[in-house]
């Protein structure tokens, strides 16, 4: 599966990306909460964590935290990571979200650099493909899927240069496997010519002021 999701992401020609003004309905509840390319303001009590052997890092909010597992299964860190719901209240309340990031080392010059974009029809066919395979059942989309484009929030790489990641957002809204409230998602992907980064973020629309800044996170996001 992971070769097959690669090879949909090898560069295609350059053409710029120019971020588009959601629709009304693409702003729907919460799922396409704002993820424009203005800063944003990380609280104090955000964490920072390392991954994939400190090929990059990111930030999360303190009800969230890394989990060794995806399901049953023990996750292969040097591939990818999962963060999930920590109630950090005594609340004794369960809440879905998840956080899973992907990571794929390849050639050089497979991807894009970090600061280019790459949002062709060839890339906006891959994206939909990759919503195909992650949610299996089409019938499942109550809205999108919308693809657009971003950056991080500005920041110092090891130079001392101020940079930014820009980053492609797939973002749609599908019913819950479970009955229970629709749930919104975003996916990310992060290139740096031989390395990508595919992030998705999802929860109940219901739970929004839980998670309220979870879909930011990607603003956080830094190659290391």
């Amino acid at each position: 599966m992971k070769k097959v999701f690669v090879s949909i992401f090898i560069l295609f020609s350059m053409f710029g990306c120019k971020e588009r003004i959601p629709s009304e309905i693409e702003l729907y509840g919460n799922t396409f909460i704002n993820i424009r390319s203005g800063k944003f303001d990380v609280p104090a009590d955000w964490v920072r964590y390392s991954l994939m052997d400190s090929a990059c890092s990111i930030m999360m909010p303190p009800n969230m935290k890394e989990t060794p597992l995806d399901g049953i299964n023990v996750i292969n860190k040097k591939r990818g990571t999962n963060f999930a719901f920590s109630d950090t209240t005594n609340s004794q309340k369960h809440y879905y979200s998840r956080v899973a990031i992907d990571y794929f080392k390849v050639n050089q010059g497979t991807f894009a650099k970090p600061d280019e974009y790459v949002l062709n029809s060839d890339m906006y066919f891959a994206l939909d493909k990759m919503v195909d395979e992650e949610i299996q059942d089409r019938n499942l989309i109550l809205n999108g899927p919308f693809m657009d484009c971003s950056t991080t929030n500005q920041m110092f790489d090891k130079n001392n240069k101020l940079i930014r990641t820009h980053f492609l957002d797939t973002y749609y809204r599908r019913k819950s496997v479970t009955g229970d409230s629709p749930v919104s998602v975003h996916i990310y992907i992060m290139q740096n010519d031989d390395k990508m980064v595919k992030m998705m973020v999802a929860y109940h629309d219901k739970d929004s002021l839980i998670f309220k800044d979870l879909f930011q996170s990607v603003k956080t996001f830094e190659w290391n």
